[in-house]
């Protein structure tokens, strides 16, 4: 059995004044955002629960790959409805980890560390509940026990009330994501602004900024290469234990070549990028050039991609000897690049020994 997660979006955004699961985060809509967090942890088995708009949020979920499901009374029910009918397709789980529809930006190191505390709960714990500060925070986790305490609650206080009724086990977070949802207009530029300092962007923001510093049409190619291939070697380590922004890594390799006419191009990418308040990105960006110290795990966003940067020439997948194949016509050969090389094939070992699949 595996983890899966349910994530409740069936409301009408009344106090917002907007339909937040399509609210602008990073060029993504919040839902999508949303399903994001709980992909960075490998989670694949995702059922959102929709209602108001339907038919327009399973246009944007179903290329997600997520099991959508309708709550036909959502303008009568409460979340714990919606909860108990995504419960009801997942009663088999291992564990359900459950997010609301505008808490999108869980960290993936929170991810890690509570797939970690699961591994160790007393026998018979229903549900693990993170706390952040002096608050009870997101995402819950309910076992076996707590999804049947849910299924058959009907008291007061909806999802909060059922967990009087649980053994449940409280772990601290510090994770200012994890509190972090949207009721009214406030919320959501805070939201905005923590989404651009702490994540990944879409593909089309990052084409916007190719137009905007008119990047030459054979980098923008180079760029978008690596950059599947970094999302596409994140997607297979989450799947496989590591917890990761999968967006981050794609969208840090479509930008690591950002400013490549200018000398210093890493650094002068970073200062594009921090200037607009992107700071995670920025990081991502400034280190692809090599690997100034050498990195203990491949499960880092920056070293994928720099290594996958290291197996792109040009538009086209190679191995890192034929990458620096040119190099080594100098003589000597100088010491960083057959650094990068040893560097290069120990990561690579690693990934295949993780996913089973050869880069």
């Amino acid at each position: 059995m595996k983890y899966r997660g349910l994530i409740a979006a069936a409301g009408l955004s009344s106090r917002m004044g907007d339909f937040k699961p399509f609210m602008d985060l990073n060029g993504f809509s919040m839902i999508q955002m949303t399903v994001q967090s709980l992909k960075n942890a490998g989670i694949r088995e995702i059922v959102v629960v929709t209602g108001h708009r339907a038919d327009e949020m399973e246009q944007v979920l179903t290329p997600l790959g997520v099991h959508v499901l309708r709550n036909e009374n959502y303008q009568k029910t409460d979340m714990l409805a919606s909860i108990q009918l995504g419960l009801r397709t997942m009663e088999q789980a291992k564990g359900v980890f459950f997010l609301p529809g505008d808490l999108p930006l869980v960290s993936p190191g929170s991810m890690k560390d509570i797939l970690e505390r699961l591994e160790v709960l007393p026998e018979g714990t229903d549900a693990l509940v993170p706390v952040t500060g002096d608050r009870t925070s997101h995402p819950p986790v309910l076992l076996p026990g707590g999804i049947r305490a849910v299924l058959s609650y009907e008291g007061e206080g909806g999802l909060k009330g059922s967990f009087s009724t649980m053994r449940a086990e409280y772990m601290k977070l510090d994770d200012a994501g994890a509190l972090a949802d949207a009721d009214v207009r406030g919320d959501f530029e805070k939201l905005q602004i923590w989404a651009r300092a702490h994540r990944g962007v879409s593909r089309k923001r990052c084409e916007d900024w190719y137009r905007e510093i008119n990047l030459p049409s054979h980098i923008r190619a180079h760029c978008l290469a690596v950059g599947e291939l970094a999302g596409w070697m994140a997607e297979r380590l989450t799947e496989h234990g590591a917890c990761l922004d999968i967006e981050l890594c794609r969208s840090g390799g479509y930008l690591h070549d950002l400013c490549r006419l200018l000398k210093e191009h890493e650094a002068e990418a970073g200062v594009f990028l921090r200037e607009r308040g992107y700071g995670a990105l920025a990081r991502v960006v400034e280190r692809h050039r090599g690997f100034e110290t050498e990195p203990k795990t491949v499960c880092e966003e920056g070293v994928i991609v720099c290594l996958a940067d290291k197996l792109v020439k040009e538009e086209r997948r190679v191995s890192p000897e034929v990458r620096y194949q040119k190099a080594f016509t100098y003589d000597p050969v100088k010491e960083w690049i057959l650094r990068d090389l040893r560097i290069c094939r120990k990561l690579l070992e690693e990934f295949e020994v993780m996913t089973g699949e050869q880069l």
